[in-house]
């Protein structure tokens, strides 16, 4: 019997089409494809073979959203909550909307550019996550012979550095504090500018950690609550860092604030629920609402039939929250520890106190704390002069400073 050529067209007398055979590369069996015409026929054969040949590579080289999915949960056990968030973020708001169909041996250079290309008005430090993560993933891939080699080794992060975090006023300070007055915001408000306390290690915080009767008093920084990828709350022992353990020593007014603020407590936690529990991230996101509403902001009104975006200013009355704007700057809770840690550096006034404001800002090095805020150090004529004086002799005018013992004498 003659050898079958399957390269050529049959026609089909039950169908009434042109037939061909292909072979499947990745089973080795044969499929029947069919076309009204031969060229017809032609293109789908052609169309059939090429979606052949990609579910035979997708079995060895899976999809980007895939891999990303396993990469994630394998390189991320351990890692804190913000790390993992970081990471998340990236790959589901960044990476996947743009590559994850994408066959993980498929994408070059050129698609890596269009995901930083889709984040070109992220700011630099987002940018940088971003990319960071997308070359892990193919890193992890190239490591696994999934893929002969990343196409992500060269992909550098672009976008504007952040600008410089602004620290309240003392006046910004005095209104913000007048303004959650009596409101289920004024602890934490309290405890962020005079402690300087991360927003985790506040909402961690026990009364047991709160020394109210010490010399002087202080709060012990020993915990932390996390929301990790969801809503429910987390208390655990592991900080940021190590130096984040530390023991912090109270103002007055924060003392005064927490002692009433603790005979009316019936709770473990410093900052509650409305249940007494330990804060959700729904209940943060209300608690922060009491400063959002008291804040200036667009809101949308309807005028003459419509809808328009309009400023509510200082003084305006919002009738559903029953209260009155009062503020006209932004307020997030990482301002409160910026605001609280510039004070401390205001108050030394130069850098010999640095480690002490470390100690204190819970910052794992003090490189940390001088890159951040040496920027509201004196550096006038009048304070760097001493330090010239101080350190080569000589009497310069106006410093108040005496010859030092140790000097260059000139020759």
């Amino acid at each position: 019997m003659p050898k079958r050529n399957i390269s050529e067209f049959y026609w089909d007398e039950k169908r009434q089409l042109y037939r061909k055979r292909i072979k499947n590369p990745a089973t080795g069996k044969y499929v029947d494809v069919y076309g009204k015409t031969k060229a017809e026929t032609r293109s789908n054969a052609a169309a059939r073979l090429e979606s052949l040949a990609r579910e035979a590579a997708a079995d060895s080289c899976p999809y980007v959203y895939q891999y990303a999915a396993k990469w994630y949960q394998l390189n991320t056990v351990g890692l804190s909550d913000k790390r993992r968030s970081d990471y998340r973020v990236a790959i589901n708001r960044h990476i996947c909307p743009v590559i994850g169909p994408m066959l993980l041996c498929d994408v070059c250079y050129d698609d890596a550019l269009a995901v930083m290309a889709c984040a070109s008005g992220l700011s630099k430090s987002a940018q940088q996550k971003i990319a960071t993560t997308m070359r892990r993933i193919f890193a992890a891939a190239e490591r696994n012979g999934l893929i002969k080699k990343s196409p992500c080794s060269d992909i550098k992060a672009g976008g504007a550095s952040a600008a410089e975090k602004e620290p309240l006023t003392a006046e910004q300070q005095a209104r913000l504090v007048a303004a959650v007055r009596g409101t289920r915001a004024a602890q934490f408000v309290m405890i962020g500018l005079y402690t300087g306390l991360r927003r985790e290690e506040i909402l961690g915080l026990e009364w047991d950690c709160v020394h109210l009767d010490a010399s002087p008093p202080y709060i012990a920084v020993r915990r932390a609550l996390r929301w990790g990828d969801g809503n429910q709350p987390a208390t655990n022992e592991i900080l940021k860092t190590k130096a984040a353990r530390r023991d912090i020593p109270m103002p007055p007014q924060l003392v005064e604030c927490l002692r009433a603020a603790k005979e009316r407590s019936a709770s473990d936690y410093v900052i509650t629920d409305a249940h007494g529990g330990p804060v959700t991230r729904t209940s943060f996101r209300r608690l922060w609402d009491v400063i959002r509403v008291r804040s200036e902001r667009q809101v949308a009104r309807t005028v003459n039939g419509k809808k328009e975006l309009v400023w509510l200013r200082v003084g305006d009355k919002i009738p559903k929250h029953d209260v009155q704007i009062s503020l006209d700057f932004r307020v997030t809770p990482h301002q409160l520890r910026h605001t609280y840690i510039t004070n401390l550096v205001l108050a030394s006034g130069d850098i010999k106190d640095i480690k002490s404001i470390q100690y204190l800002a819970g910052h794992a090095t003090a490189t940390m704390t001088l890159n951040v805020y040496t920027h509201v150090i004196d550096r006038s004529p009048r304070q760097t002069s001493s330090v010239v004086a101080l350190a080569f002799g000589g009497n310069i005018k106006g410093t108040g400073v005496a010859p030092a013992a140790r000097g260059i004498d000139p020759q």
